[in-house]
């Protein structure tokens, strides 16, 4: 009976900072902070994914070609909507055709006055 022994796999990371010379790496790095600092701003779920093609390279059976496709979905903070008024023809109006308007004015104030301190001298 014979012992087969196995030499242990590189671990990933180790491959990952290999690819593209580290700049796979370097991209990760940046899209995952992208995405976290999105995640806090908007508190909603964003998302990094990391897809890895691996094929034989031609003429040799030992020599592998990995080619990388990096995907972020950064969640968006909700925009704020309006509320417009809309005529038969398609027109939008700000204000509502159908409400009276009131000639409304500005009606000057007082000066403040200065309010003392306790202490104060």
């Amino acid at each position: 009976m014979s012992e087969t022994t196995t030499k242990p796999v590189a671990p990933f990371i180790q491959t990952l900072s290999h690819l593209e010379r580290g700049g796979l790496n370097d991209e990760l790095t940046e899209e995952l902070a992208a995405v976290v600092k999105a995640v806090r701003d908007s508190g909603k779920k964003g998302e990094v994914t990391l897809k890895l093609n691996v094929a034989l390279m031609k003429g040799t059976e030992d020599t592998v070609i990995i080619g990388s496709t990096v995907t972020a979905k950064v969640p968006q903070l909700d925009r704020p909507s309006t509320i417009m008024f809309s005529t038969f023809d398609g027109d939008l109006l700000r204000d509502d055709p159908r409400q009276i308007s009131m000639d409304l004015k500005t009606v000057a104030s007082k000066p403040v006055q200065e309010l003392k301190q306790v202490g104060a001298k």
